[in-house]
Order: C-alpha cells, then structure tokens, then sequence
C-alpha cells in the first residue's frame, strides 16, 4: 500500500515538472534572447546562456521606438474597462441572482451566445457607431469595444458566484435600513470578492492583450497600444530585430504575470465557484 503510494506520488511529480517545462519554456527562452545581443543569435549552436548578457534590447524599445507611450496607453484602457465593465456587470449579476424577472434566462443564455461571437462580426457594427459618434482613434472607442466583448461573460460570472451567496444577508440588511444598492455595496460585495476579483482579472487581461480592436479602432500611435506596437516589429523593411521583439514582449507580458500572482488564489476560487454554481 505505502508502495503504491509513493509510486503515485513519484508520477504526480514528474507530471508537474513535464507540465511546468512546456509552459515556462517559452517565456524563459523569450527572456534570454532578449539579454542576447544581436550579432549572437545568428550564430551557429544554441546558446542557452549568453555569453555577452546585456540590456542593450531594452533600453533601444524605449529609444527607437515609442514603447513608452504604447505601454501607457494600454495601461490607460485596460484599466478603465476593467472599471467600466466591472460597474455594469456586478450591477447585472447581482439582478441575475436576486430577482425573477420575464426572460431572465433567455438573457442568461444570450449573455453567453454573445460572448461566443468571433470579435471580427462586431467589427463594422462598431466602426459605424464610432465613426458617426466620431470617437475614432480615441481611448473612447477602446475602453467601450473592450467593455462590450468582456462584460458578458463577467455577467455570468459574477451571476453564478451572487447565487452562492445566502439571501440572508440582503434580507438582514434590508430589515436593518439598507436599500437595495446599499446592501449590495456593504453586505454582498464584501463576501463575494474572490468573484468580483476573478471577474476584473479577466476583463483586464482581455483587454490587455486584445489586438484587433486596438488594431482597427485606432490608426494613431498616440492611442495605439502594446499589442499593435509588437506587431510592428515582424515585417518590415530593416528586418526583425528578433532582440527587441523579445525585449517587448518581456515587458508587455511581465505586468499581467505580476498581476496574476498576486490575485491567483482569488482568481481560483472565483473561477472554481462561477463553474459548478449556479
């Protein structure tokens, strides 16, 4: 018995390590090509350590190129759809979870449906809005297309994480004084943020690393943000400084890593809770 359980234990671990190489692979191999001059790239043989280490590729991002502008930008609208989104969706949730209305599945279901919509069919729809409001290579017309593809699924989300929680606590609030608003903001948001967490963590990576919308809503690079400015780099005449490349993408990834280290746990049992409820 204590055989087979250290035999199942061994394979456990080395299903964690298999699982661990193939993921951070890829970023450890980004982040020492962007320490790896350029002449050494082209070498011949693999060179796992650089020889000549430097952070010459960084400090060229922000001098020939307007990373830091690009980087501000994205910084600017995923955290003001996260805001936006975040507003609407637990307000929605919340209604979702508490009351009975006439089609409230039917729109349960549609929240869904729409989520599942490729973002190229909402394309021409919005770019005929935002062109006859005239808000067209703005950070208006970003934080409003961002907002429109990530509030669905933090609606049911949020809706799934609002049932969890026990109705006993509006209806106490509701007894002492509260409004209905008020006891949202003091008795159920405080129990249900890990939901409310998981939910803005998602919108904020969505919107962080969205490229088309970013791409065809903004032609300005003073708007125009990481995901656009990377792709840049691939195609042009000079070549592909495969170091820079490496270098931004480093420093656009590193902010999202950090995020998510530090809500993880929160971002688990949201998830986990918004699966199986509901």
């Amino acid at each position: 018995m204590a055989a087979n359980y250290g035999t199942n234990q061994w394979w456990k671990g080395l299903a964690v390590c298999l699982i661990l190489f193939f993921t951070l692979a890829p970023f450890v191999w980004m982040m020492i090509i962007s320490i790896t001059p350029e002449s050494g790239l082209f070498t011949q043989g693999v060179q796992y350590v650089p020889k000549d280490a430097t952070i010459v590729n960084y400090v060229n991002i922000f001098k020939v190129i307007n990373f830091g502008r690009a980087f501000a930008n994205s910084v600017i609208v995923a955290l003001a759809t996260t805001v936006l989104a975040m507003s609407v969706s637990v307000a929605a949730g919340y209604a979702f979870a508490r009351f009975n209305f006439p089609g409230r599945n039917f729109l349960t279901v549609g929240l869904l449906l729409i989520y599942m919509l490729p973002s190229i069919v909402l394309l021409i729809p919005m770019l005929a809005i935002f062109k006859t409001f005239g808000i067209l290579n703005t950070y208006t017309a970003l934080i409003l297309a961002e907002s429109t593809h990530a509030i669905p699924f933090a609606v049911y989300l949020l809706t799934n994480f609002f049932v969890t929680v026990p109705r006993d606590l509006d209806e106490a609030a509701l007894i002492d004084g509260c409004s209905r608003f008020s006891a949202l903001l003091r008795v159920v948001l405080p129990v249900a943020i890990p939901g409310v967490i998981a939910a803005a963590l998602f919108v904020f990576i969505a919107s962080w690393n969205n490229f088309l919308f970013a791409f065809m809503f903004t032609s300005n690079e003073n708007v125009r943000t990481l995901p656009v400015l990377l792709r840049g780099f691939v195609g042009g005449e000079a070549g592909v400084f495969w170091g820079q490349v490496m270098a931004a993408a480093v420093m656009t990834t590193l902010p999202v890593a950090i995020v998510f280290l530090v809500f993880q746990r929160y971002l688990i049992r949201g998830l986990a809770a918004g699966a199986v409820k509901g």
